[in-house]
């Protein structure tokens, strides 16, 4: 059963949206000879696909708007290289990147295909992209890539063309990338574990591959993905990315790219978190229409009503969610309407500890914890000892039981001794070695090394009110900062904490008091007496090439020493205005 109301919104969204952003690229010849290809074939997709559904106002103004839509499929052309891909940002001559193109404009002939366009702009968008598509083809036959998810762009590149151009070579060749298997971890996560990459390539490639090659298995992975997806849902509406190997893993994640995937998934397979997450993105404004427009035309199931959620039980307790490859829980909690009243994550899933590197493509994110209510937020906890300069706790285990999680840590550095005699170089010229921190010609690797370890457990009990984390630490003595992130808006700190210049910094005898709207927090902290103020240290890999730390939100510090164990608790509670 169509689901009429939905689809008047995208179909809403869409007129609103899409001539504005072809007239204001298509206005000014300077602007439309900078567009890059990506965005010009998005705004060809989404216009064609207009097309389908208000043909009248593709066909205005005496075909004014078709001549901008054949300017923007000529533009597209020019971008085309002699090569037969086109070249994005510092990516040249890019297989990768012209697989995005390439998959927009295959969704753009398969509208074509299917009949769901005007003949006018059939007219404009038909020969152009086709011999656009015939001379990529052979460059994606032969290209390479980059990342994980890149496999899966390409792949379905590759099947939309060998489709498009009847040619089995390039669904041979997808076949080929498709044989290492999607990168889905047991926890529904991707092996980049981030939201962006998988709402804007994973998935979207795996429903157009299953789509065209009858692949069940792959909507199976989605299904998957998004059911993990849905539960990294936070209490302001975005998506918890701490745990992303990519460049989300410090930003707030708008979660509405999965809108047309979450419906279509949800009709298919009923799942209930799913349906969930359909339920609530389809609420929203439709930030997207050119995407969710074509979405809806090429698969009906994404505009047919969606089942029924259900409801039963979810204001008794907090749900636990136990993302086991990714080290890492959340707790939600959840209204007698399904909606999300407060959400709690704790985290021991950076890849630091396995690389001693900060880096592109890691988990770099030192969080250990955060906890957000509608109103009022920690968006981050961290905690950074005085040792060698390595850096905050990245830990590397976790363990739950009920609402209490036990993470540890293990840092070891130390002091080297001489070389052996067989170790020895006359002309004392030793092979540049890496130990763990530095860089130097030693030949680390061959020498003993008197080994210094700083252990450190981390206990945290969550609460429905707040959360209290206790840190205990077995090594040698030195001083500690701990941060914690606080976020909201108009947010403000009522007292037990004094600014030093470059964060808060909390006072040792009272309670941090911090307010937002009739939401108020107060952290109680217990520290050894006397301790005096100690920097946040984010460690050499950051500081040496000029880099500061990432604190989400507004930073207040409290200061430690390990002879100690150190005791931060945090109670939210309402109050009159």
């Amino acid at each position: 059963m169509l689901d009429a109301s939905y689809k008047a919104k995208v179909i809403d969204a869409a007129e609103r949206q899409i001539p504005a952003d072809v007239l204001a690229v298509t206005s000014d010849e300077h602007i439309i000879a900078d567009l890059a290809h990506r965005p010009t074939m998005e705004l060809i997709k989404g216009v064609v696909a207009l097309s389908a559904v208000s043909p009248g106002i593709v066909m205005a103004d005496d075909g004014q708007f078709l001549d901008r839509l054949s300017a923007l499929v000529s533009h597209l052309s020019d971008l085309l290289l002699d090569e037969g891909l086109f070249s994005g940002g510092d990516n040249l001559v890019s297989p990768p990147d012209s697989g995005f193109t390439i998959n927009d404009l295959c969704l753009t002939m398969e509208l074509v295909g299917l009949g769901r366009c005007s003949p006018e702009a059939m007219a404009v968008v038909k020969d152009p992209l086709m011999s656009i598509a015939r001379k990529a083809a052979p460059a994606m036959l032969i290209g390479g890539i980059h990342t994980p998810n890149h496999r899966w762009e390409i792949s379905s590149a590759l099947v939309g063309l060998g489709v498009l151009l009847d040619d089995e070579r390039l669904i041979k060749r997808a076949y080929q990338w498709l044989a290492e298997h999607i990168d889905i971890q047991s926890d529904g996560l991707y092996s980049e574990r981030s939201p962006n990459y998988a709402a804007y390539v994973s998935n979207p490639c795996l429903i157009a591959m299953a789509r065209r090659l009858h692949r069940k298995d792959f909507l199976d992975i989605v299904n998957k993905n998004l059911k993990a997806n849905a539960m990294l849902m936070q209490s302001d509406g975005t998506l918890e990315t701490v745990q992303s190997r990519r460049q989300d893993q410090f930003e707030s994640y708008d979660p509405e790219p999965f809108l047309s995937q979450a419906r279509l998934l949800a009709n298919i397979t009923g799942d209930a978190d799913v349906v969930a997450f359909a339920y609530e993105l389809s609420e929203r404004d439709i930030d997207d229409p050119a995407r969710h427009l074509t979405e809806l035309l090429i698969d009906d199931r994404v505009c047919a009503t969606l089942p029924r959620p259900t409801l039963d039980g979810l204001d008794i307790e907090p749900r636990i969610v136990d993302f086991l490859d990714t080290k890492m829980s959340r707790a939600l909690w959840l209204d007698s309407t399904a909606k999300l009243v407060r959400t709690a994550t704790v985290y021991a899933g950076s890849d630091f500890n396995a690389t001693y590197r900060v880096a592109s493509g890691l988990a770099n994110n030192a969080s250990l914890m955060d906890y957000r209510t509608r109103g009022l937020g920690v968006a981050t906890l961290q905690l950074a000892p005085d040792f060698f300069d390595i850096g905050p706790l990245r830990p590397t285990t976790l363990q739950r039981t009920g609402m209490h999680w036990t993470l540890h840590e293990s840092r070891t550095s130390g002091y080297y001794q001489p070389l052996e005699d067989r170790f020895i170089r006359r002309d004392g010229r030793y092979p540049m070695t890496y130990e763990g921190r530095f860089f130097a010609q030693m030949s680390f690797d061959k020498r003993h090394r008197d080994k210094m370890t700083l252990h450190s457990t981390i206990d945290i009990e969550l609460h429905e009110d707040g959360f209290t984390v206790q840190v205990h630490f077995d090594g040698p003595r030195t001083t500690f900062a701990c941060v914690v992130g606080l976020v909201g808006n108009g947010l403000r700190i009522d007292g037990g904490a004094k600014y030093d210049g470059s964060m808060w910094a909390a006072c040792t005898d009272s309670p941090i008091i911090a307010q937002t709207g009739n939401t108020r927090l107060t952290i109680t902290h217990d520290e050894e007496a006397g301790t005096e103020p100690t920097a946040y240290d984010p460690g050499e890999t950051v500081t040496f090439v000029d880099g500061s730390a990432r604190i989400v939100g507004t930073p207040v510090k409290f200061s430690g020493v390990t002879s100690s164990d150190f005791i931060l608790t945090a109670h939210f509670e309402t109050i009159g205005r």
